[in-house]
């Protein structure tokens, strides 16, 4: 689009471009815009019956202003998802920010984990909140289990307690607020994931919270840490690989924008300009975002 006119538009159905303005004169546009949908205004048509036609495809898609879902899920990382709720029933999403800018994370750090694919079956999804780093792989066996071992249909009731893997969670369901939160930011890939509309029923949370760590025996421990045989060349691994690297690359390009930014007006303003933290490294916890789990078992 430019200030003479929509040369660009094309009919979503039939691909028609917007037609020329034979009689623009004076400040009237070059081009005549296309017809919007009347609920969404994305799209738009050249008439009424490419608009019908265009219907069955467009309804899915078409939602009022405002309703729209999250930023859809990176496509490589939907696959592994996809392929890890079909393998073993659920998948496992952490998430963590780079406070010290260092791209790495210390054992105790603390991390957010929470799962995908309960919500297919009408129940709460699971999500740890405040979990040393370095409980990472047993928390995941721990939610795996869950999936696995008990009833999809016979959530944790609040306060109930549960050990796996040497590590006790107490369990709250979320309400107001934490809720809402929960779905907006902390586990919106769990909307972005079912492609969740804003007026879509907010997703159902089970918190569950560190109680008790036991020690695990060294062996047992070296399993539950160990890689699978067949990690380099597993596909849910290499799906998530590519969508790291991807996320990787947006989150430099945020901070090489941001940082340019701050150079300009620090410039501006004769003041000195502070460096930022590195960018995180080796697929692991990417900026603030996520570091997603093939290997949990």
């Amino acid at each position: 689009m430019n200030n003479q006119g929509w040369p660009d538009e094309r009919c979503a159905a039939c691909g028609l471009k917007a037609k020329l303005n034979m009689g623009a004169r004076g400040n009237a546009p070059l081009y005549i815009r296309l017809r919007p949908c009347a609920r969404c205004k994305e799209v738009r048509y050249c008439n009424r019956d490419c608009q019908r036609k265009d219907w069955a495809k467009h309804k899915k898609n078409c939602v009022l202003p405002g309703d729209q879902p999250p930023p859809p899920m990176d496509e490589d990382l939907r696959k592994a998802v996809m392929a890890q709720i079909a393998r073993r029933g659920v998948y496992i999403m952490a998430h963590a920010s780079d406070k010290n800018g260092t791209g790495k994370l210390g054992p105790d750090d603390k991390i957010h984990v929470h799962t995908i694919g309960f919500h297919e079956h009408g129940a709460p999804e699971l999500f740890i909140t405040n979990l040393p780093h370095r409980l990472l792989q047993r928390a995941g066996g721990f939610l795996s289990y869950t999936r696995n071992e008990r009833p999809v249909d016979k959530p944790f009731a609040d306060g109930e307690t549960m050990a796996v893997n040497g590590l006790t969670f107490k369990a709250e369901s979320l309400t107001g607020t934490s809720l809402q939160t929960a779905n907006d930011r902390a586990c919106v890939a769990v909307r972005a994931f079912y492609e969740l509309k804003k007026s879509a029923p907010l997703v159902p949370f089970v918190s569950l919270t560190l109680e008790k760590e036991d020690e695990l025996d060294p062996e047992i421990l070296a399993k539950l840490e160990a890689k699978p045989a067949d990690y380099e060349n597993d596909p849910v691994r290499k799906a998530e690989a590519l969508a790291a690297e991807r996320l990787a690359a947006q989150v430099a390009a945020q901070d090489a924008f941001a940082a340019n930014r701050d150079r300009l007006a620090a410039k501006a303003a004769g003041n000195p300009v502070e460096k930022r933290g590195k960018p995180v490294e080796d697929g692991d916890i990417t900026g603030g975002a996520r570091l997603a789990l093939a290997e949990m078992g």
